[in-house]
C-alpha cells in the first residue's frame, strides 16, 4: 500500500465543507501582483477550479489585468455572465501549496460571500469526504 501524506483535515457542519483559500494574480506582462483571501465551499459537481464573488474582479484590474467576459452556466442550466483569469491557488487552510501556487482558471460571478472550490482543483489531491463525521480529509 502507497503511503499518502495528509495535507489537511476540516470538520464541517450543516452538511457543507467550507475551507479558507489564498488566491494569487499575477500580471504577465508587468509582474505586479496581489493575493487574498476567501472562504470557499468544497463542490465537487462544480468542474472549474476557484469560482469567487464578482467584486473580487477588481483584485485583477487592480494589478492590470483584465478578465475575460464569459457566460456561466449555473445549477439547473440557468446561464449568467461572469468574468475569468488565469490564477495561482497558493494555499487551502494551513496547506501552503510550493510557489507559484496551483495554476488555474478564476472565474469571478455572482454576489454570494462564499466561493467554490470545483473539480478544476481537487484533482490535484484524493479528497474524502466523511458524511456521517462530517469531515473533510485531503491527501497527497
Amino acid at each position: 500500500m502507497i503511503a499518502r501524506k495528509q495535507i489537511f483535515v476540516r470538520r464541517y457542519s450543516s452538511g457543507k465543507p467550507f475551507v479558507t483559500v489564498r488566491i494569487a494574480i499575477v500580471n504577465l506582462n508587468t509582474f505586479q501582483r496581489t493575493a487574498f483571501d476567501q472562504r470557499c465551499w468544497v463542490d465537487t459537481g462544480f468542474d472549474g477550479g476557484v469560482h469567487v464573488p464578482e467584486f473580487r474582479r477588481s483584485e485583477a484590474t487592480m494589478v492590470g489585468v483584465q478578465p475575460t467576459p464569459a457566460t456561466v452556466t449555473l445549477a439547473g442550466r440557468v446561464r449568467r455572465p461572469g468574468y475569468v483569469c488565469l490564477a495561482f491557488l497558493r494555499q487551502i487552510d494551513d496547506y501552503e501549496i510550493p510557489p507559484p501556487g496551483l495554476e488555474m482558471e478564476l472565474l469571478m460571478q455572482g454576489d454570494q460571500p462564499w466561493g467554490l472550490i470545483g473539480l478544476e482543483v481537487l484533482r490535484n489531491w484524493i479528497a474524502e469526504f466523511d458524511g456521517p463525521r462530517e469531515t473533510l480529509s485531503v491527501y497527497e
